[in-house]
């Protein structure tokens, strides 16, 4: 018998493969369990309230009848709180509004300039954050230009003004507290 030179032949001889056989598991498939709808998708966001409340019950009457009282006094000290606490509540818009004491003495400086361009920031960054915290309140440059310097001659225009900002900063405080 004539081997070919070509043809490389396997040594050993052929055997028969075994049938299939099924090769032992060797983990154990977990079943799958489904979060129920409610804990999948109706999820609250956690908030965690600030360490400090800030005041949402403040109204015109009250500090109309306190200034009137303490002759002048408890407006400024109103005011030096609002300012404080703008700049507590809108502090992600990087801005700083100007404390009181500053902005009188500039306001004096530059012959009340510097106190229309502050009261116009001021109340822009009121609108800002309103709109932010997302709280209804209209509020905004329109109402200070309508209310405060256009018909400021009626006496009761700046005290509508008045009025709606104390509205607009116990909305922010609210949400503030709220959601921080």
């Amino acid at each position: 018998m004539d081997q070919d030179p070509n043809v490389q032949y396997d040594p050993q001889p052929y055997q028969q493969q075994q049938p299939y056989q099924q090769q032992p598991q060797q983990y154990q498939q977990q079943p799958y369990q489904q979060q129920p709808y409610q804990q999948q998708y109706q999820q609250q966001p956690v908030y965690q309230a600030p360490a400090q409340q800030l005041p949402t019950d403040r109204s015109l009457g009250k500090v109309f009848l306190l200034s009137l009282v303490t002759f002048g006094i408890y407006a400024l000290v109103f005011q030096s709180r609002i300012i404080k606490e703008i700049n507590l509540t809108a502090a992600s818009d990087g801005k700083r509004t100007t404390g009181l004491f500053v902005m009188i003495l500039l306001t004096i400086v530059t012959f009340g300039i510097y106190g229309i361009v502050w009261q116009v920031m001021f109340v822009q960054r009121l609108e800002n954050e309103t709109k932010r915290r997302n709280t209804g309140v209209q509020f905004g440059l329109m109402d200070w230009l309508i209310h405060s310097l256009l018909l400021s001659w009626t006496i009761v225009c700046p005290f509508i003004f008045l009025n709606r900002q104390i509205k607009a900063i116990n909305a922010i405080n609210t949400s503030y507290n709220m959601y921080g």
